[in-house]
């Protein structure tokens, strides 16, 4: 992640809330990461894994040497707008009944510095788990969660998805959680060839359906409660298999 990691770095520490920490873990690389990580000063707390596990193992390593209230996420190559912590923090201070925020979002087509807005429109707040079932329009970058919400999960997130730990981890916290949405884009989400969801592609269908089986667990009659928009995403599941057949 050398090649865009001081850039995401630095979007933390030019926020303009300062009570943060930033857990670093290093996924046993072999770039430059440890080099450029131990640059900055003591609120940057680095940690390095002794053999690289899956994506979802190193975020619960680093989740687990968290000390805030509130956990947010940043990967090596995207990073943050300047207002995006203190706008959140303000949603959750104003909103105790509230365990997940997120926001709007640029896409960054790498090697061009062009952005395009991710949404349009609106997205869906309040109890989002069955329009989340439909379309979940979540980015990874936006969110930050309430560290007493992850508490009372059984599992954070599953070491045995390699592209999909996130959706899992935020659905079944959906589930019993209520969500806001602010339409302000307060992440840059950079799109290029090297990134895991374009390289490992053909997983998402296989991980969705291993998903879907565990999220049919936390409530009796799931497929009848829930049966108009399963049928939206098993086609949708459908696609990306089509997708990653032709792909292969």
């Amino acid at each position: 992640g050398e090649q865009y990691l001081q850039e995401a770095i630095d979007s933390i520490y030019a926020q303009d809330y300062s009570h943060w920490e930033i857990v670093f873990y290093d996924n046993a690389s072999t770039d430059r990461s440890a080099e450029i990580a131990r640059r900055y000063d003591k609120r940057l707390c680095y940690f390095r894994g002794n053999a690289t596990v899956s994506l979802g193992a190193a975020r619960n390593e680093a989740i687990a040497r968290a000390r805030g209230q509130l956990v947010a996420f940043l990967d090596t190559d995207d990073r943050w707008l300047p207002t995006k912590l203190s706008a959140q923090v303000g949603v959750f201070l104003e909103h105790t009944d509230v365990d997940f925020v997120y926001s709007n979002f640029y896409f960054l087509r790498s090697p061009s510095d062009r952005r395009y807005l991710g949404y349009s429109k609106p997205q869906p707040q309040g109890r989002v788990f069955r329009s989340f079932l439909r379309h979940y329009p979540a980015n990874l970058q936006t969110v930050i969660v309430r560290a007493s919400a992850l508490v009372k999960l059984s599992t954070l997130f599953d070491p045995r998805l390699d592209v999909s730990e996130e959706y899992d981890l935020f659905m079944r916290l959906l589930h019993s959680s209520n969500a806001h949405y602010i339409d302000a884009p307060l992440a840059v989400y950079r799109i290029h060839s090297g990134m895991a969801s374009i390289k490992h592609a053909g997983k998402y269908p296989e991980e969705y359906r291993y998903i879907l089986n565990k999220l049919r667990d936390l409530e009796p009659c799931f497929d009848q409660t829930y049966a108009t928009e399963l049928r939206y995403l098993g086609a949708k599941i459908g696609y990306w298999q089509a997708v990653a057949e032709m792909q292969n």
